[in-house]
């Protein structure tokens, strides 16, 4: 197959960067190079209902469902909530430590730490697949990953906060 060739050609993804290559344009190269068939199995990370007929992409929900689930524990847990969530079929015990370090932070670098977590978890199901189709999957998870925040900008930000504060100050009266 041309997966050594595909993997050869793309540049290279960091956690924090912003990558080279956007996923639609991922996605125009390999549906140029793969079966419909193969790039169906590619994009369906995209619908959670097609994801799972991936072997790849349903250990990867595995772990996000096992996150979510943590998570959901822990909210109801400090809120006192009595939560009778679905246990997951499986545990990691890098969830519950990354989390621990996520109390204290701010929701942006939650979402960061939780990206952080992910892209690790797809360290780990990467090896033994640097140049096959899973390796194409992981990438285009990662670029995923990457994207959200390319497409951050914070000058748009800053104005819907100032915004913000600008709406809260003119229902604001004092005594």
């Amino acid at each position: 197959m041309m997966y050594p060739f595909l993997s050869a050609i793309l540049p290279v993804l960091e956690p924090g960067t912003i990558p080279e290559m956007t996923l639609a344009e991922f996605d125009a190269l390999l549906a140029g190079e793969l079966s419909g068939r193969l790039f169906d199995r590619l994009t369906a990370w995209d619908d959670p209902e097609r994801r799972m007929g991936v072997p790849l992409y349903a250990r990867m929900q595995q772990f996000i469902d096992c996150m979510e689930y943590r998570i959901a524990s822990i909210r109801a847990e400090r809120l006192k909530f009595s939560s009778s969530f679905e246990e997951p079929g499986e545990f990691y015990g890098e969830i519950d430590h990354a989390l621990n370090h996520m109390l204290s932070s701010g929701a942006l670098e939650r979402e960061k730490l939780l990206d952080l977590l992910l892209w690790r978890k797809l360290d780990e199901l990467e090896i033994g697949h640097e140049l096959d189709f899973e390796h194409l999957c992981i990438y285009r998870i990662r670029l995923s990953l990457l994207q959200k925040y390319a497409q951050r900008d914070e000058s748009a930000g800053r104005n819907n906060f100032e915004s913000a504060l600008e709406k809260l100050a003119a229902g604001f009266n004092e005594p």
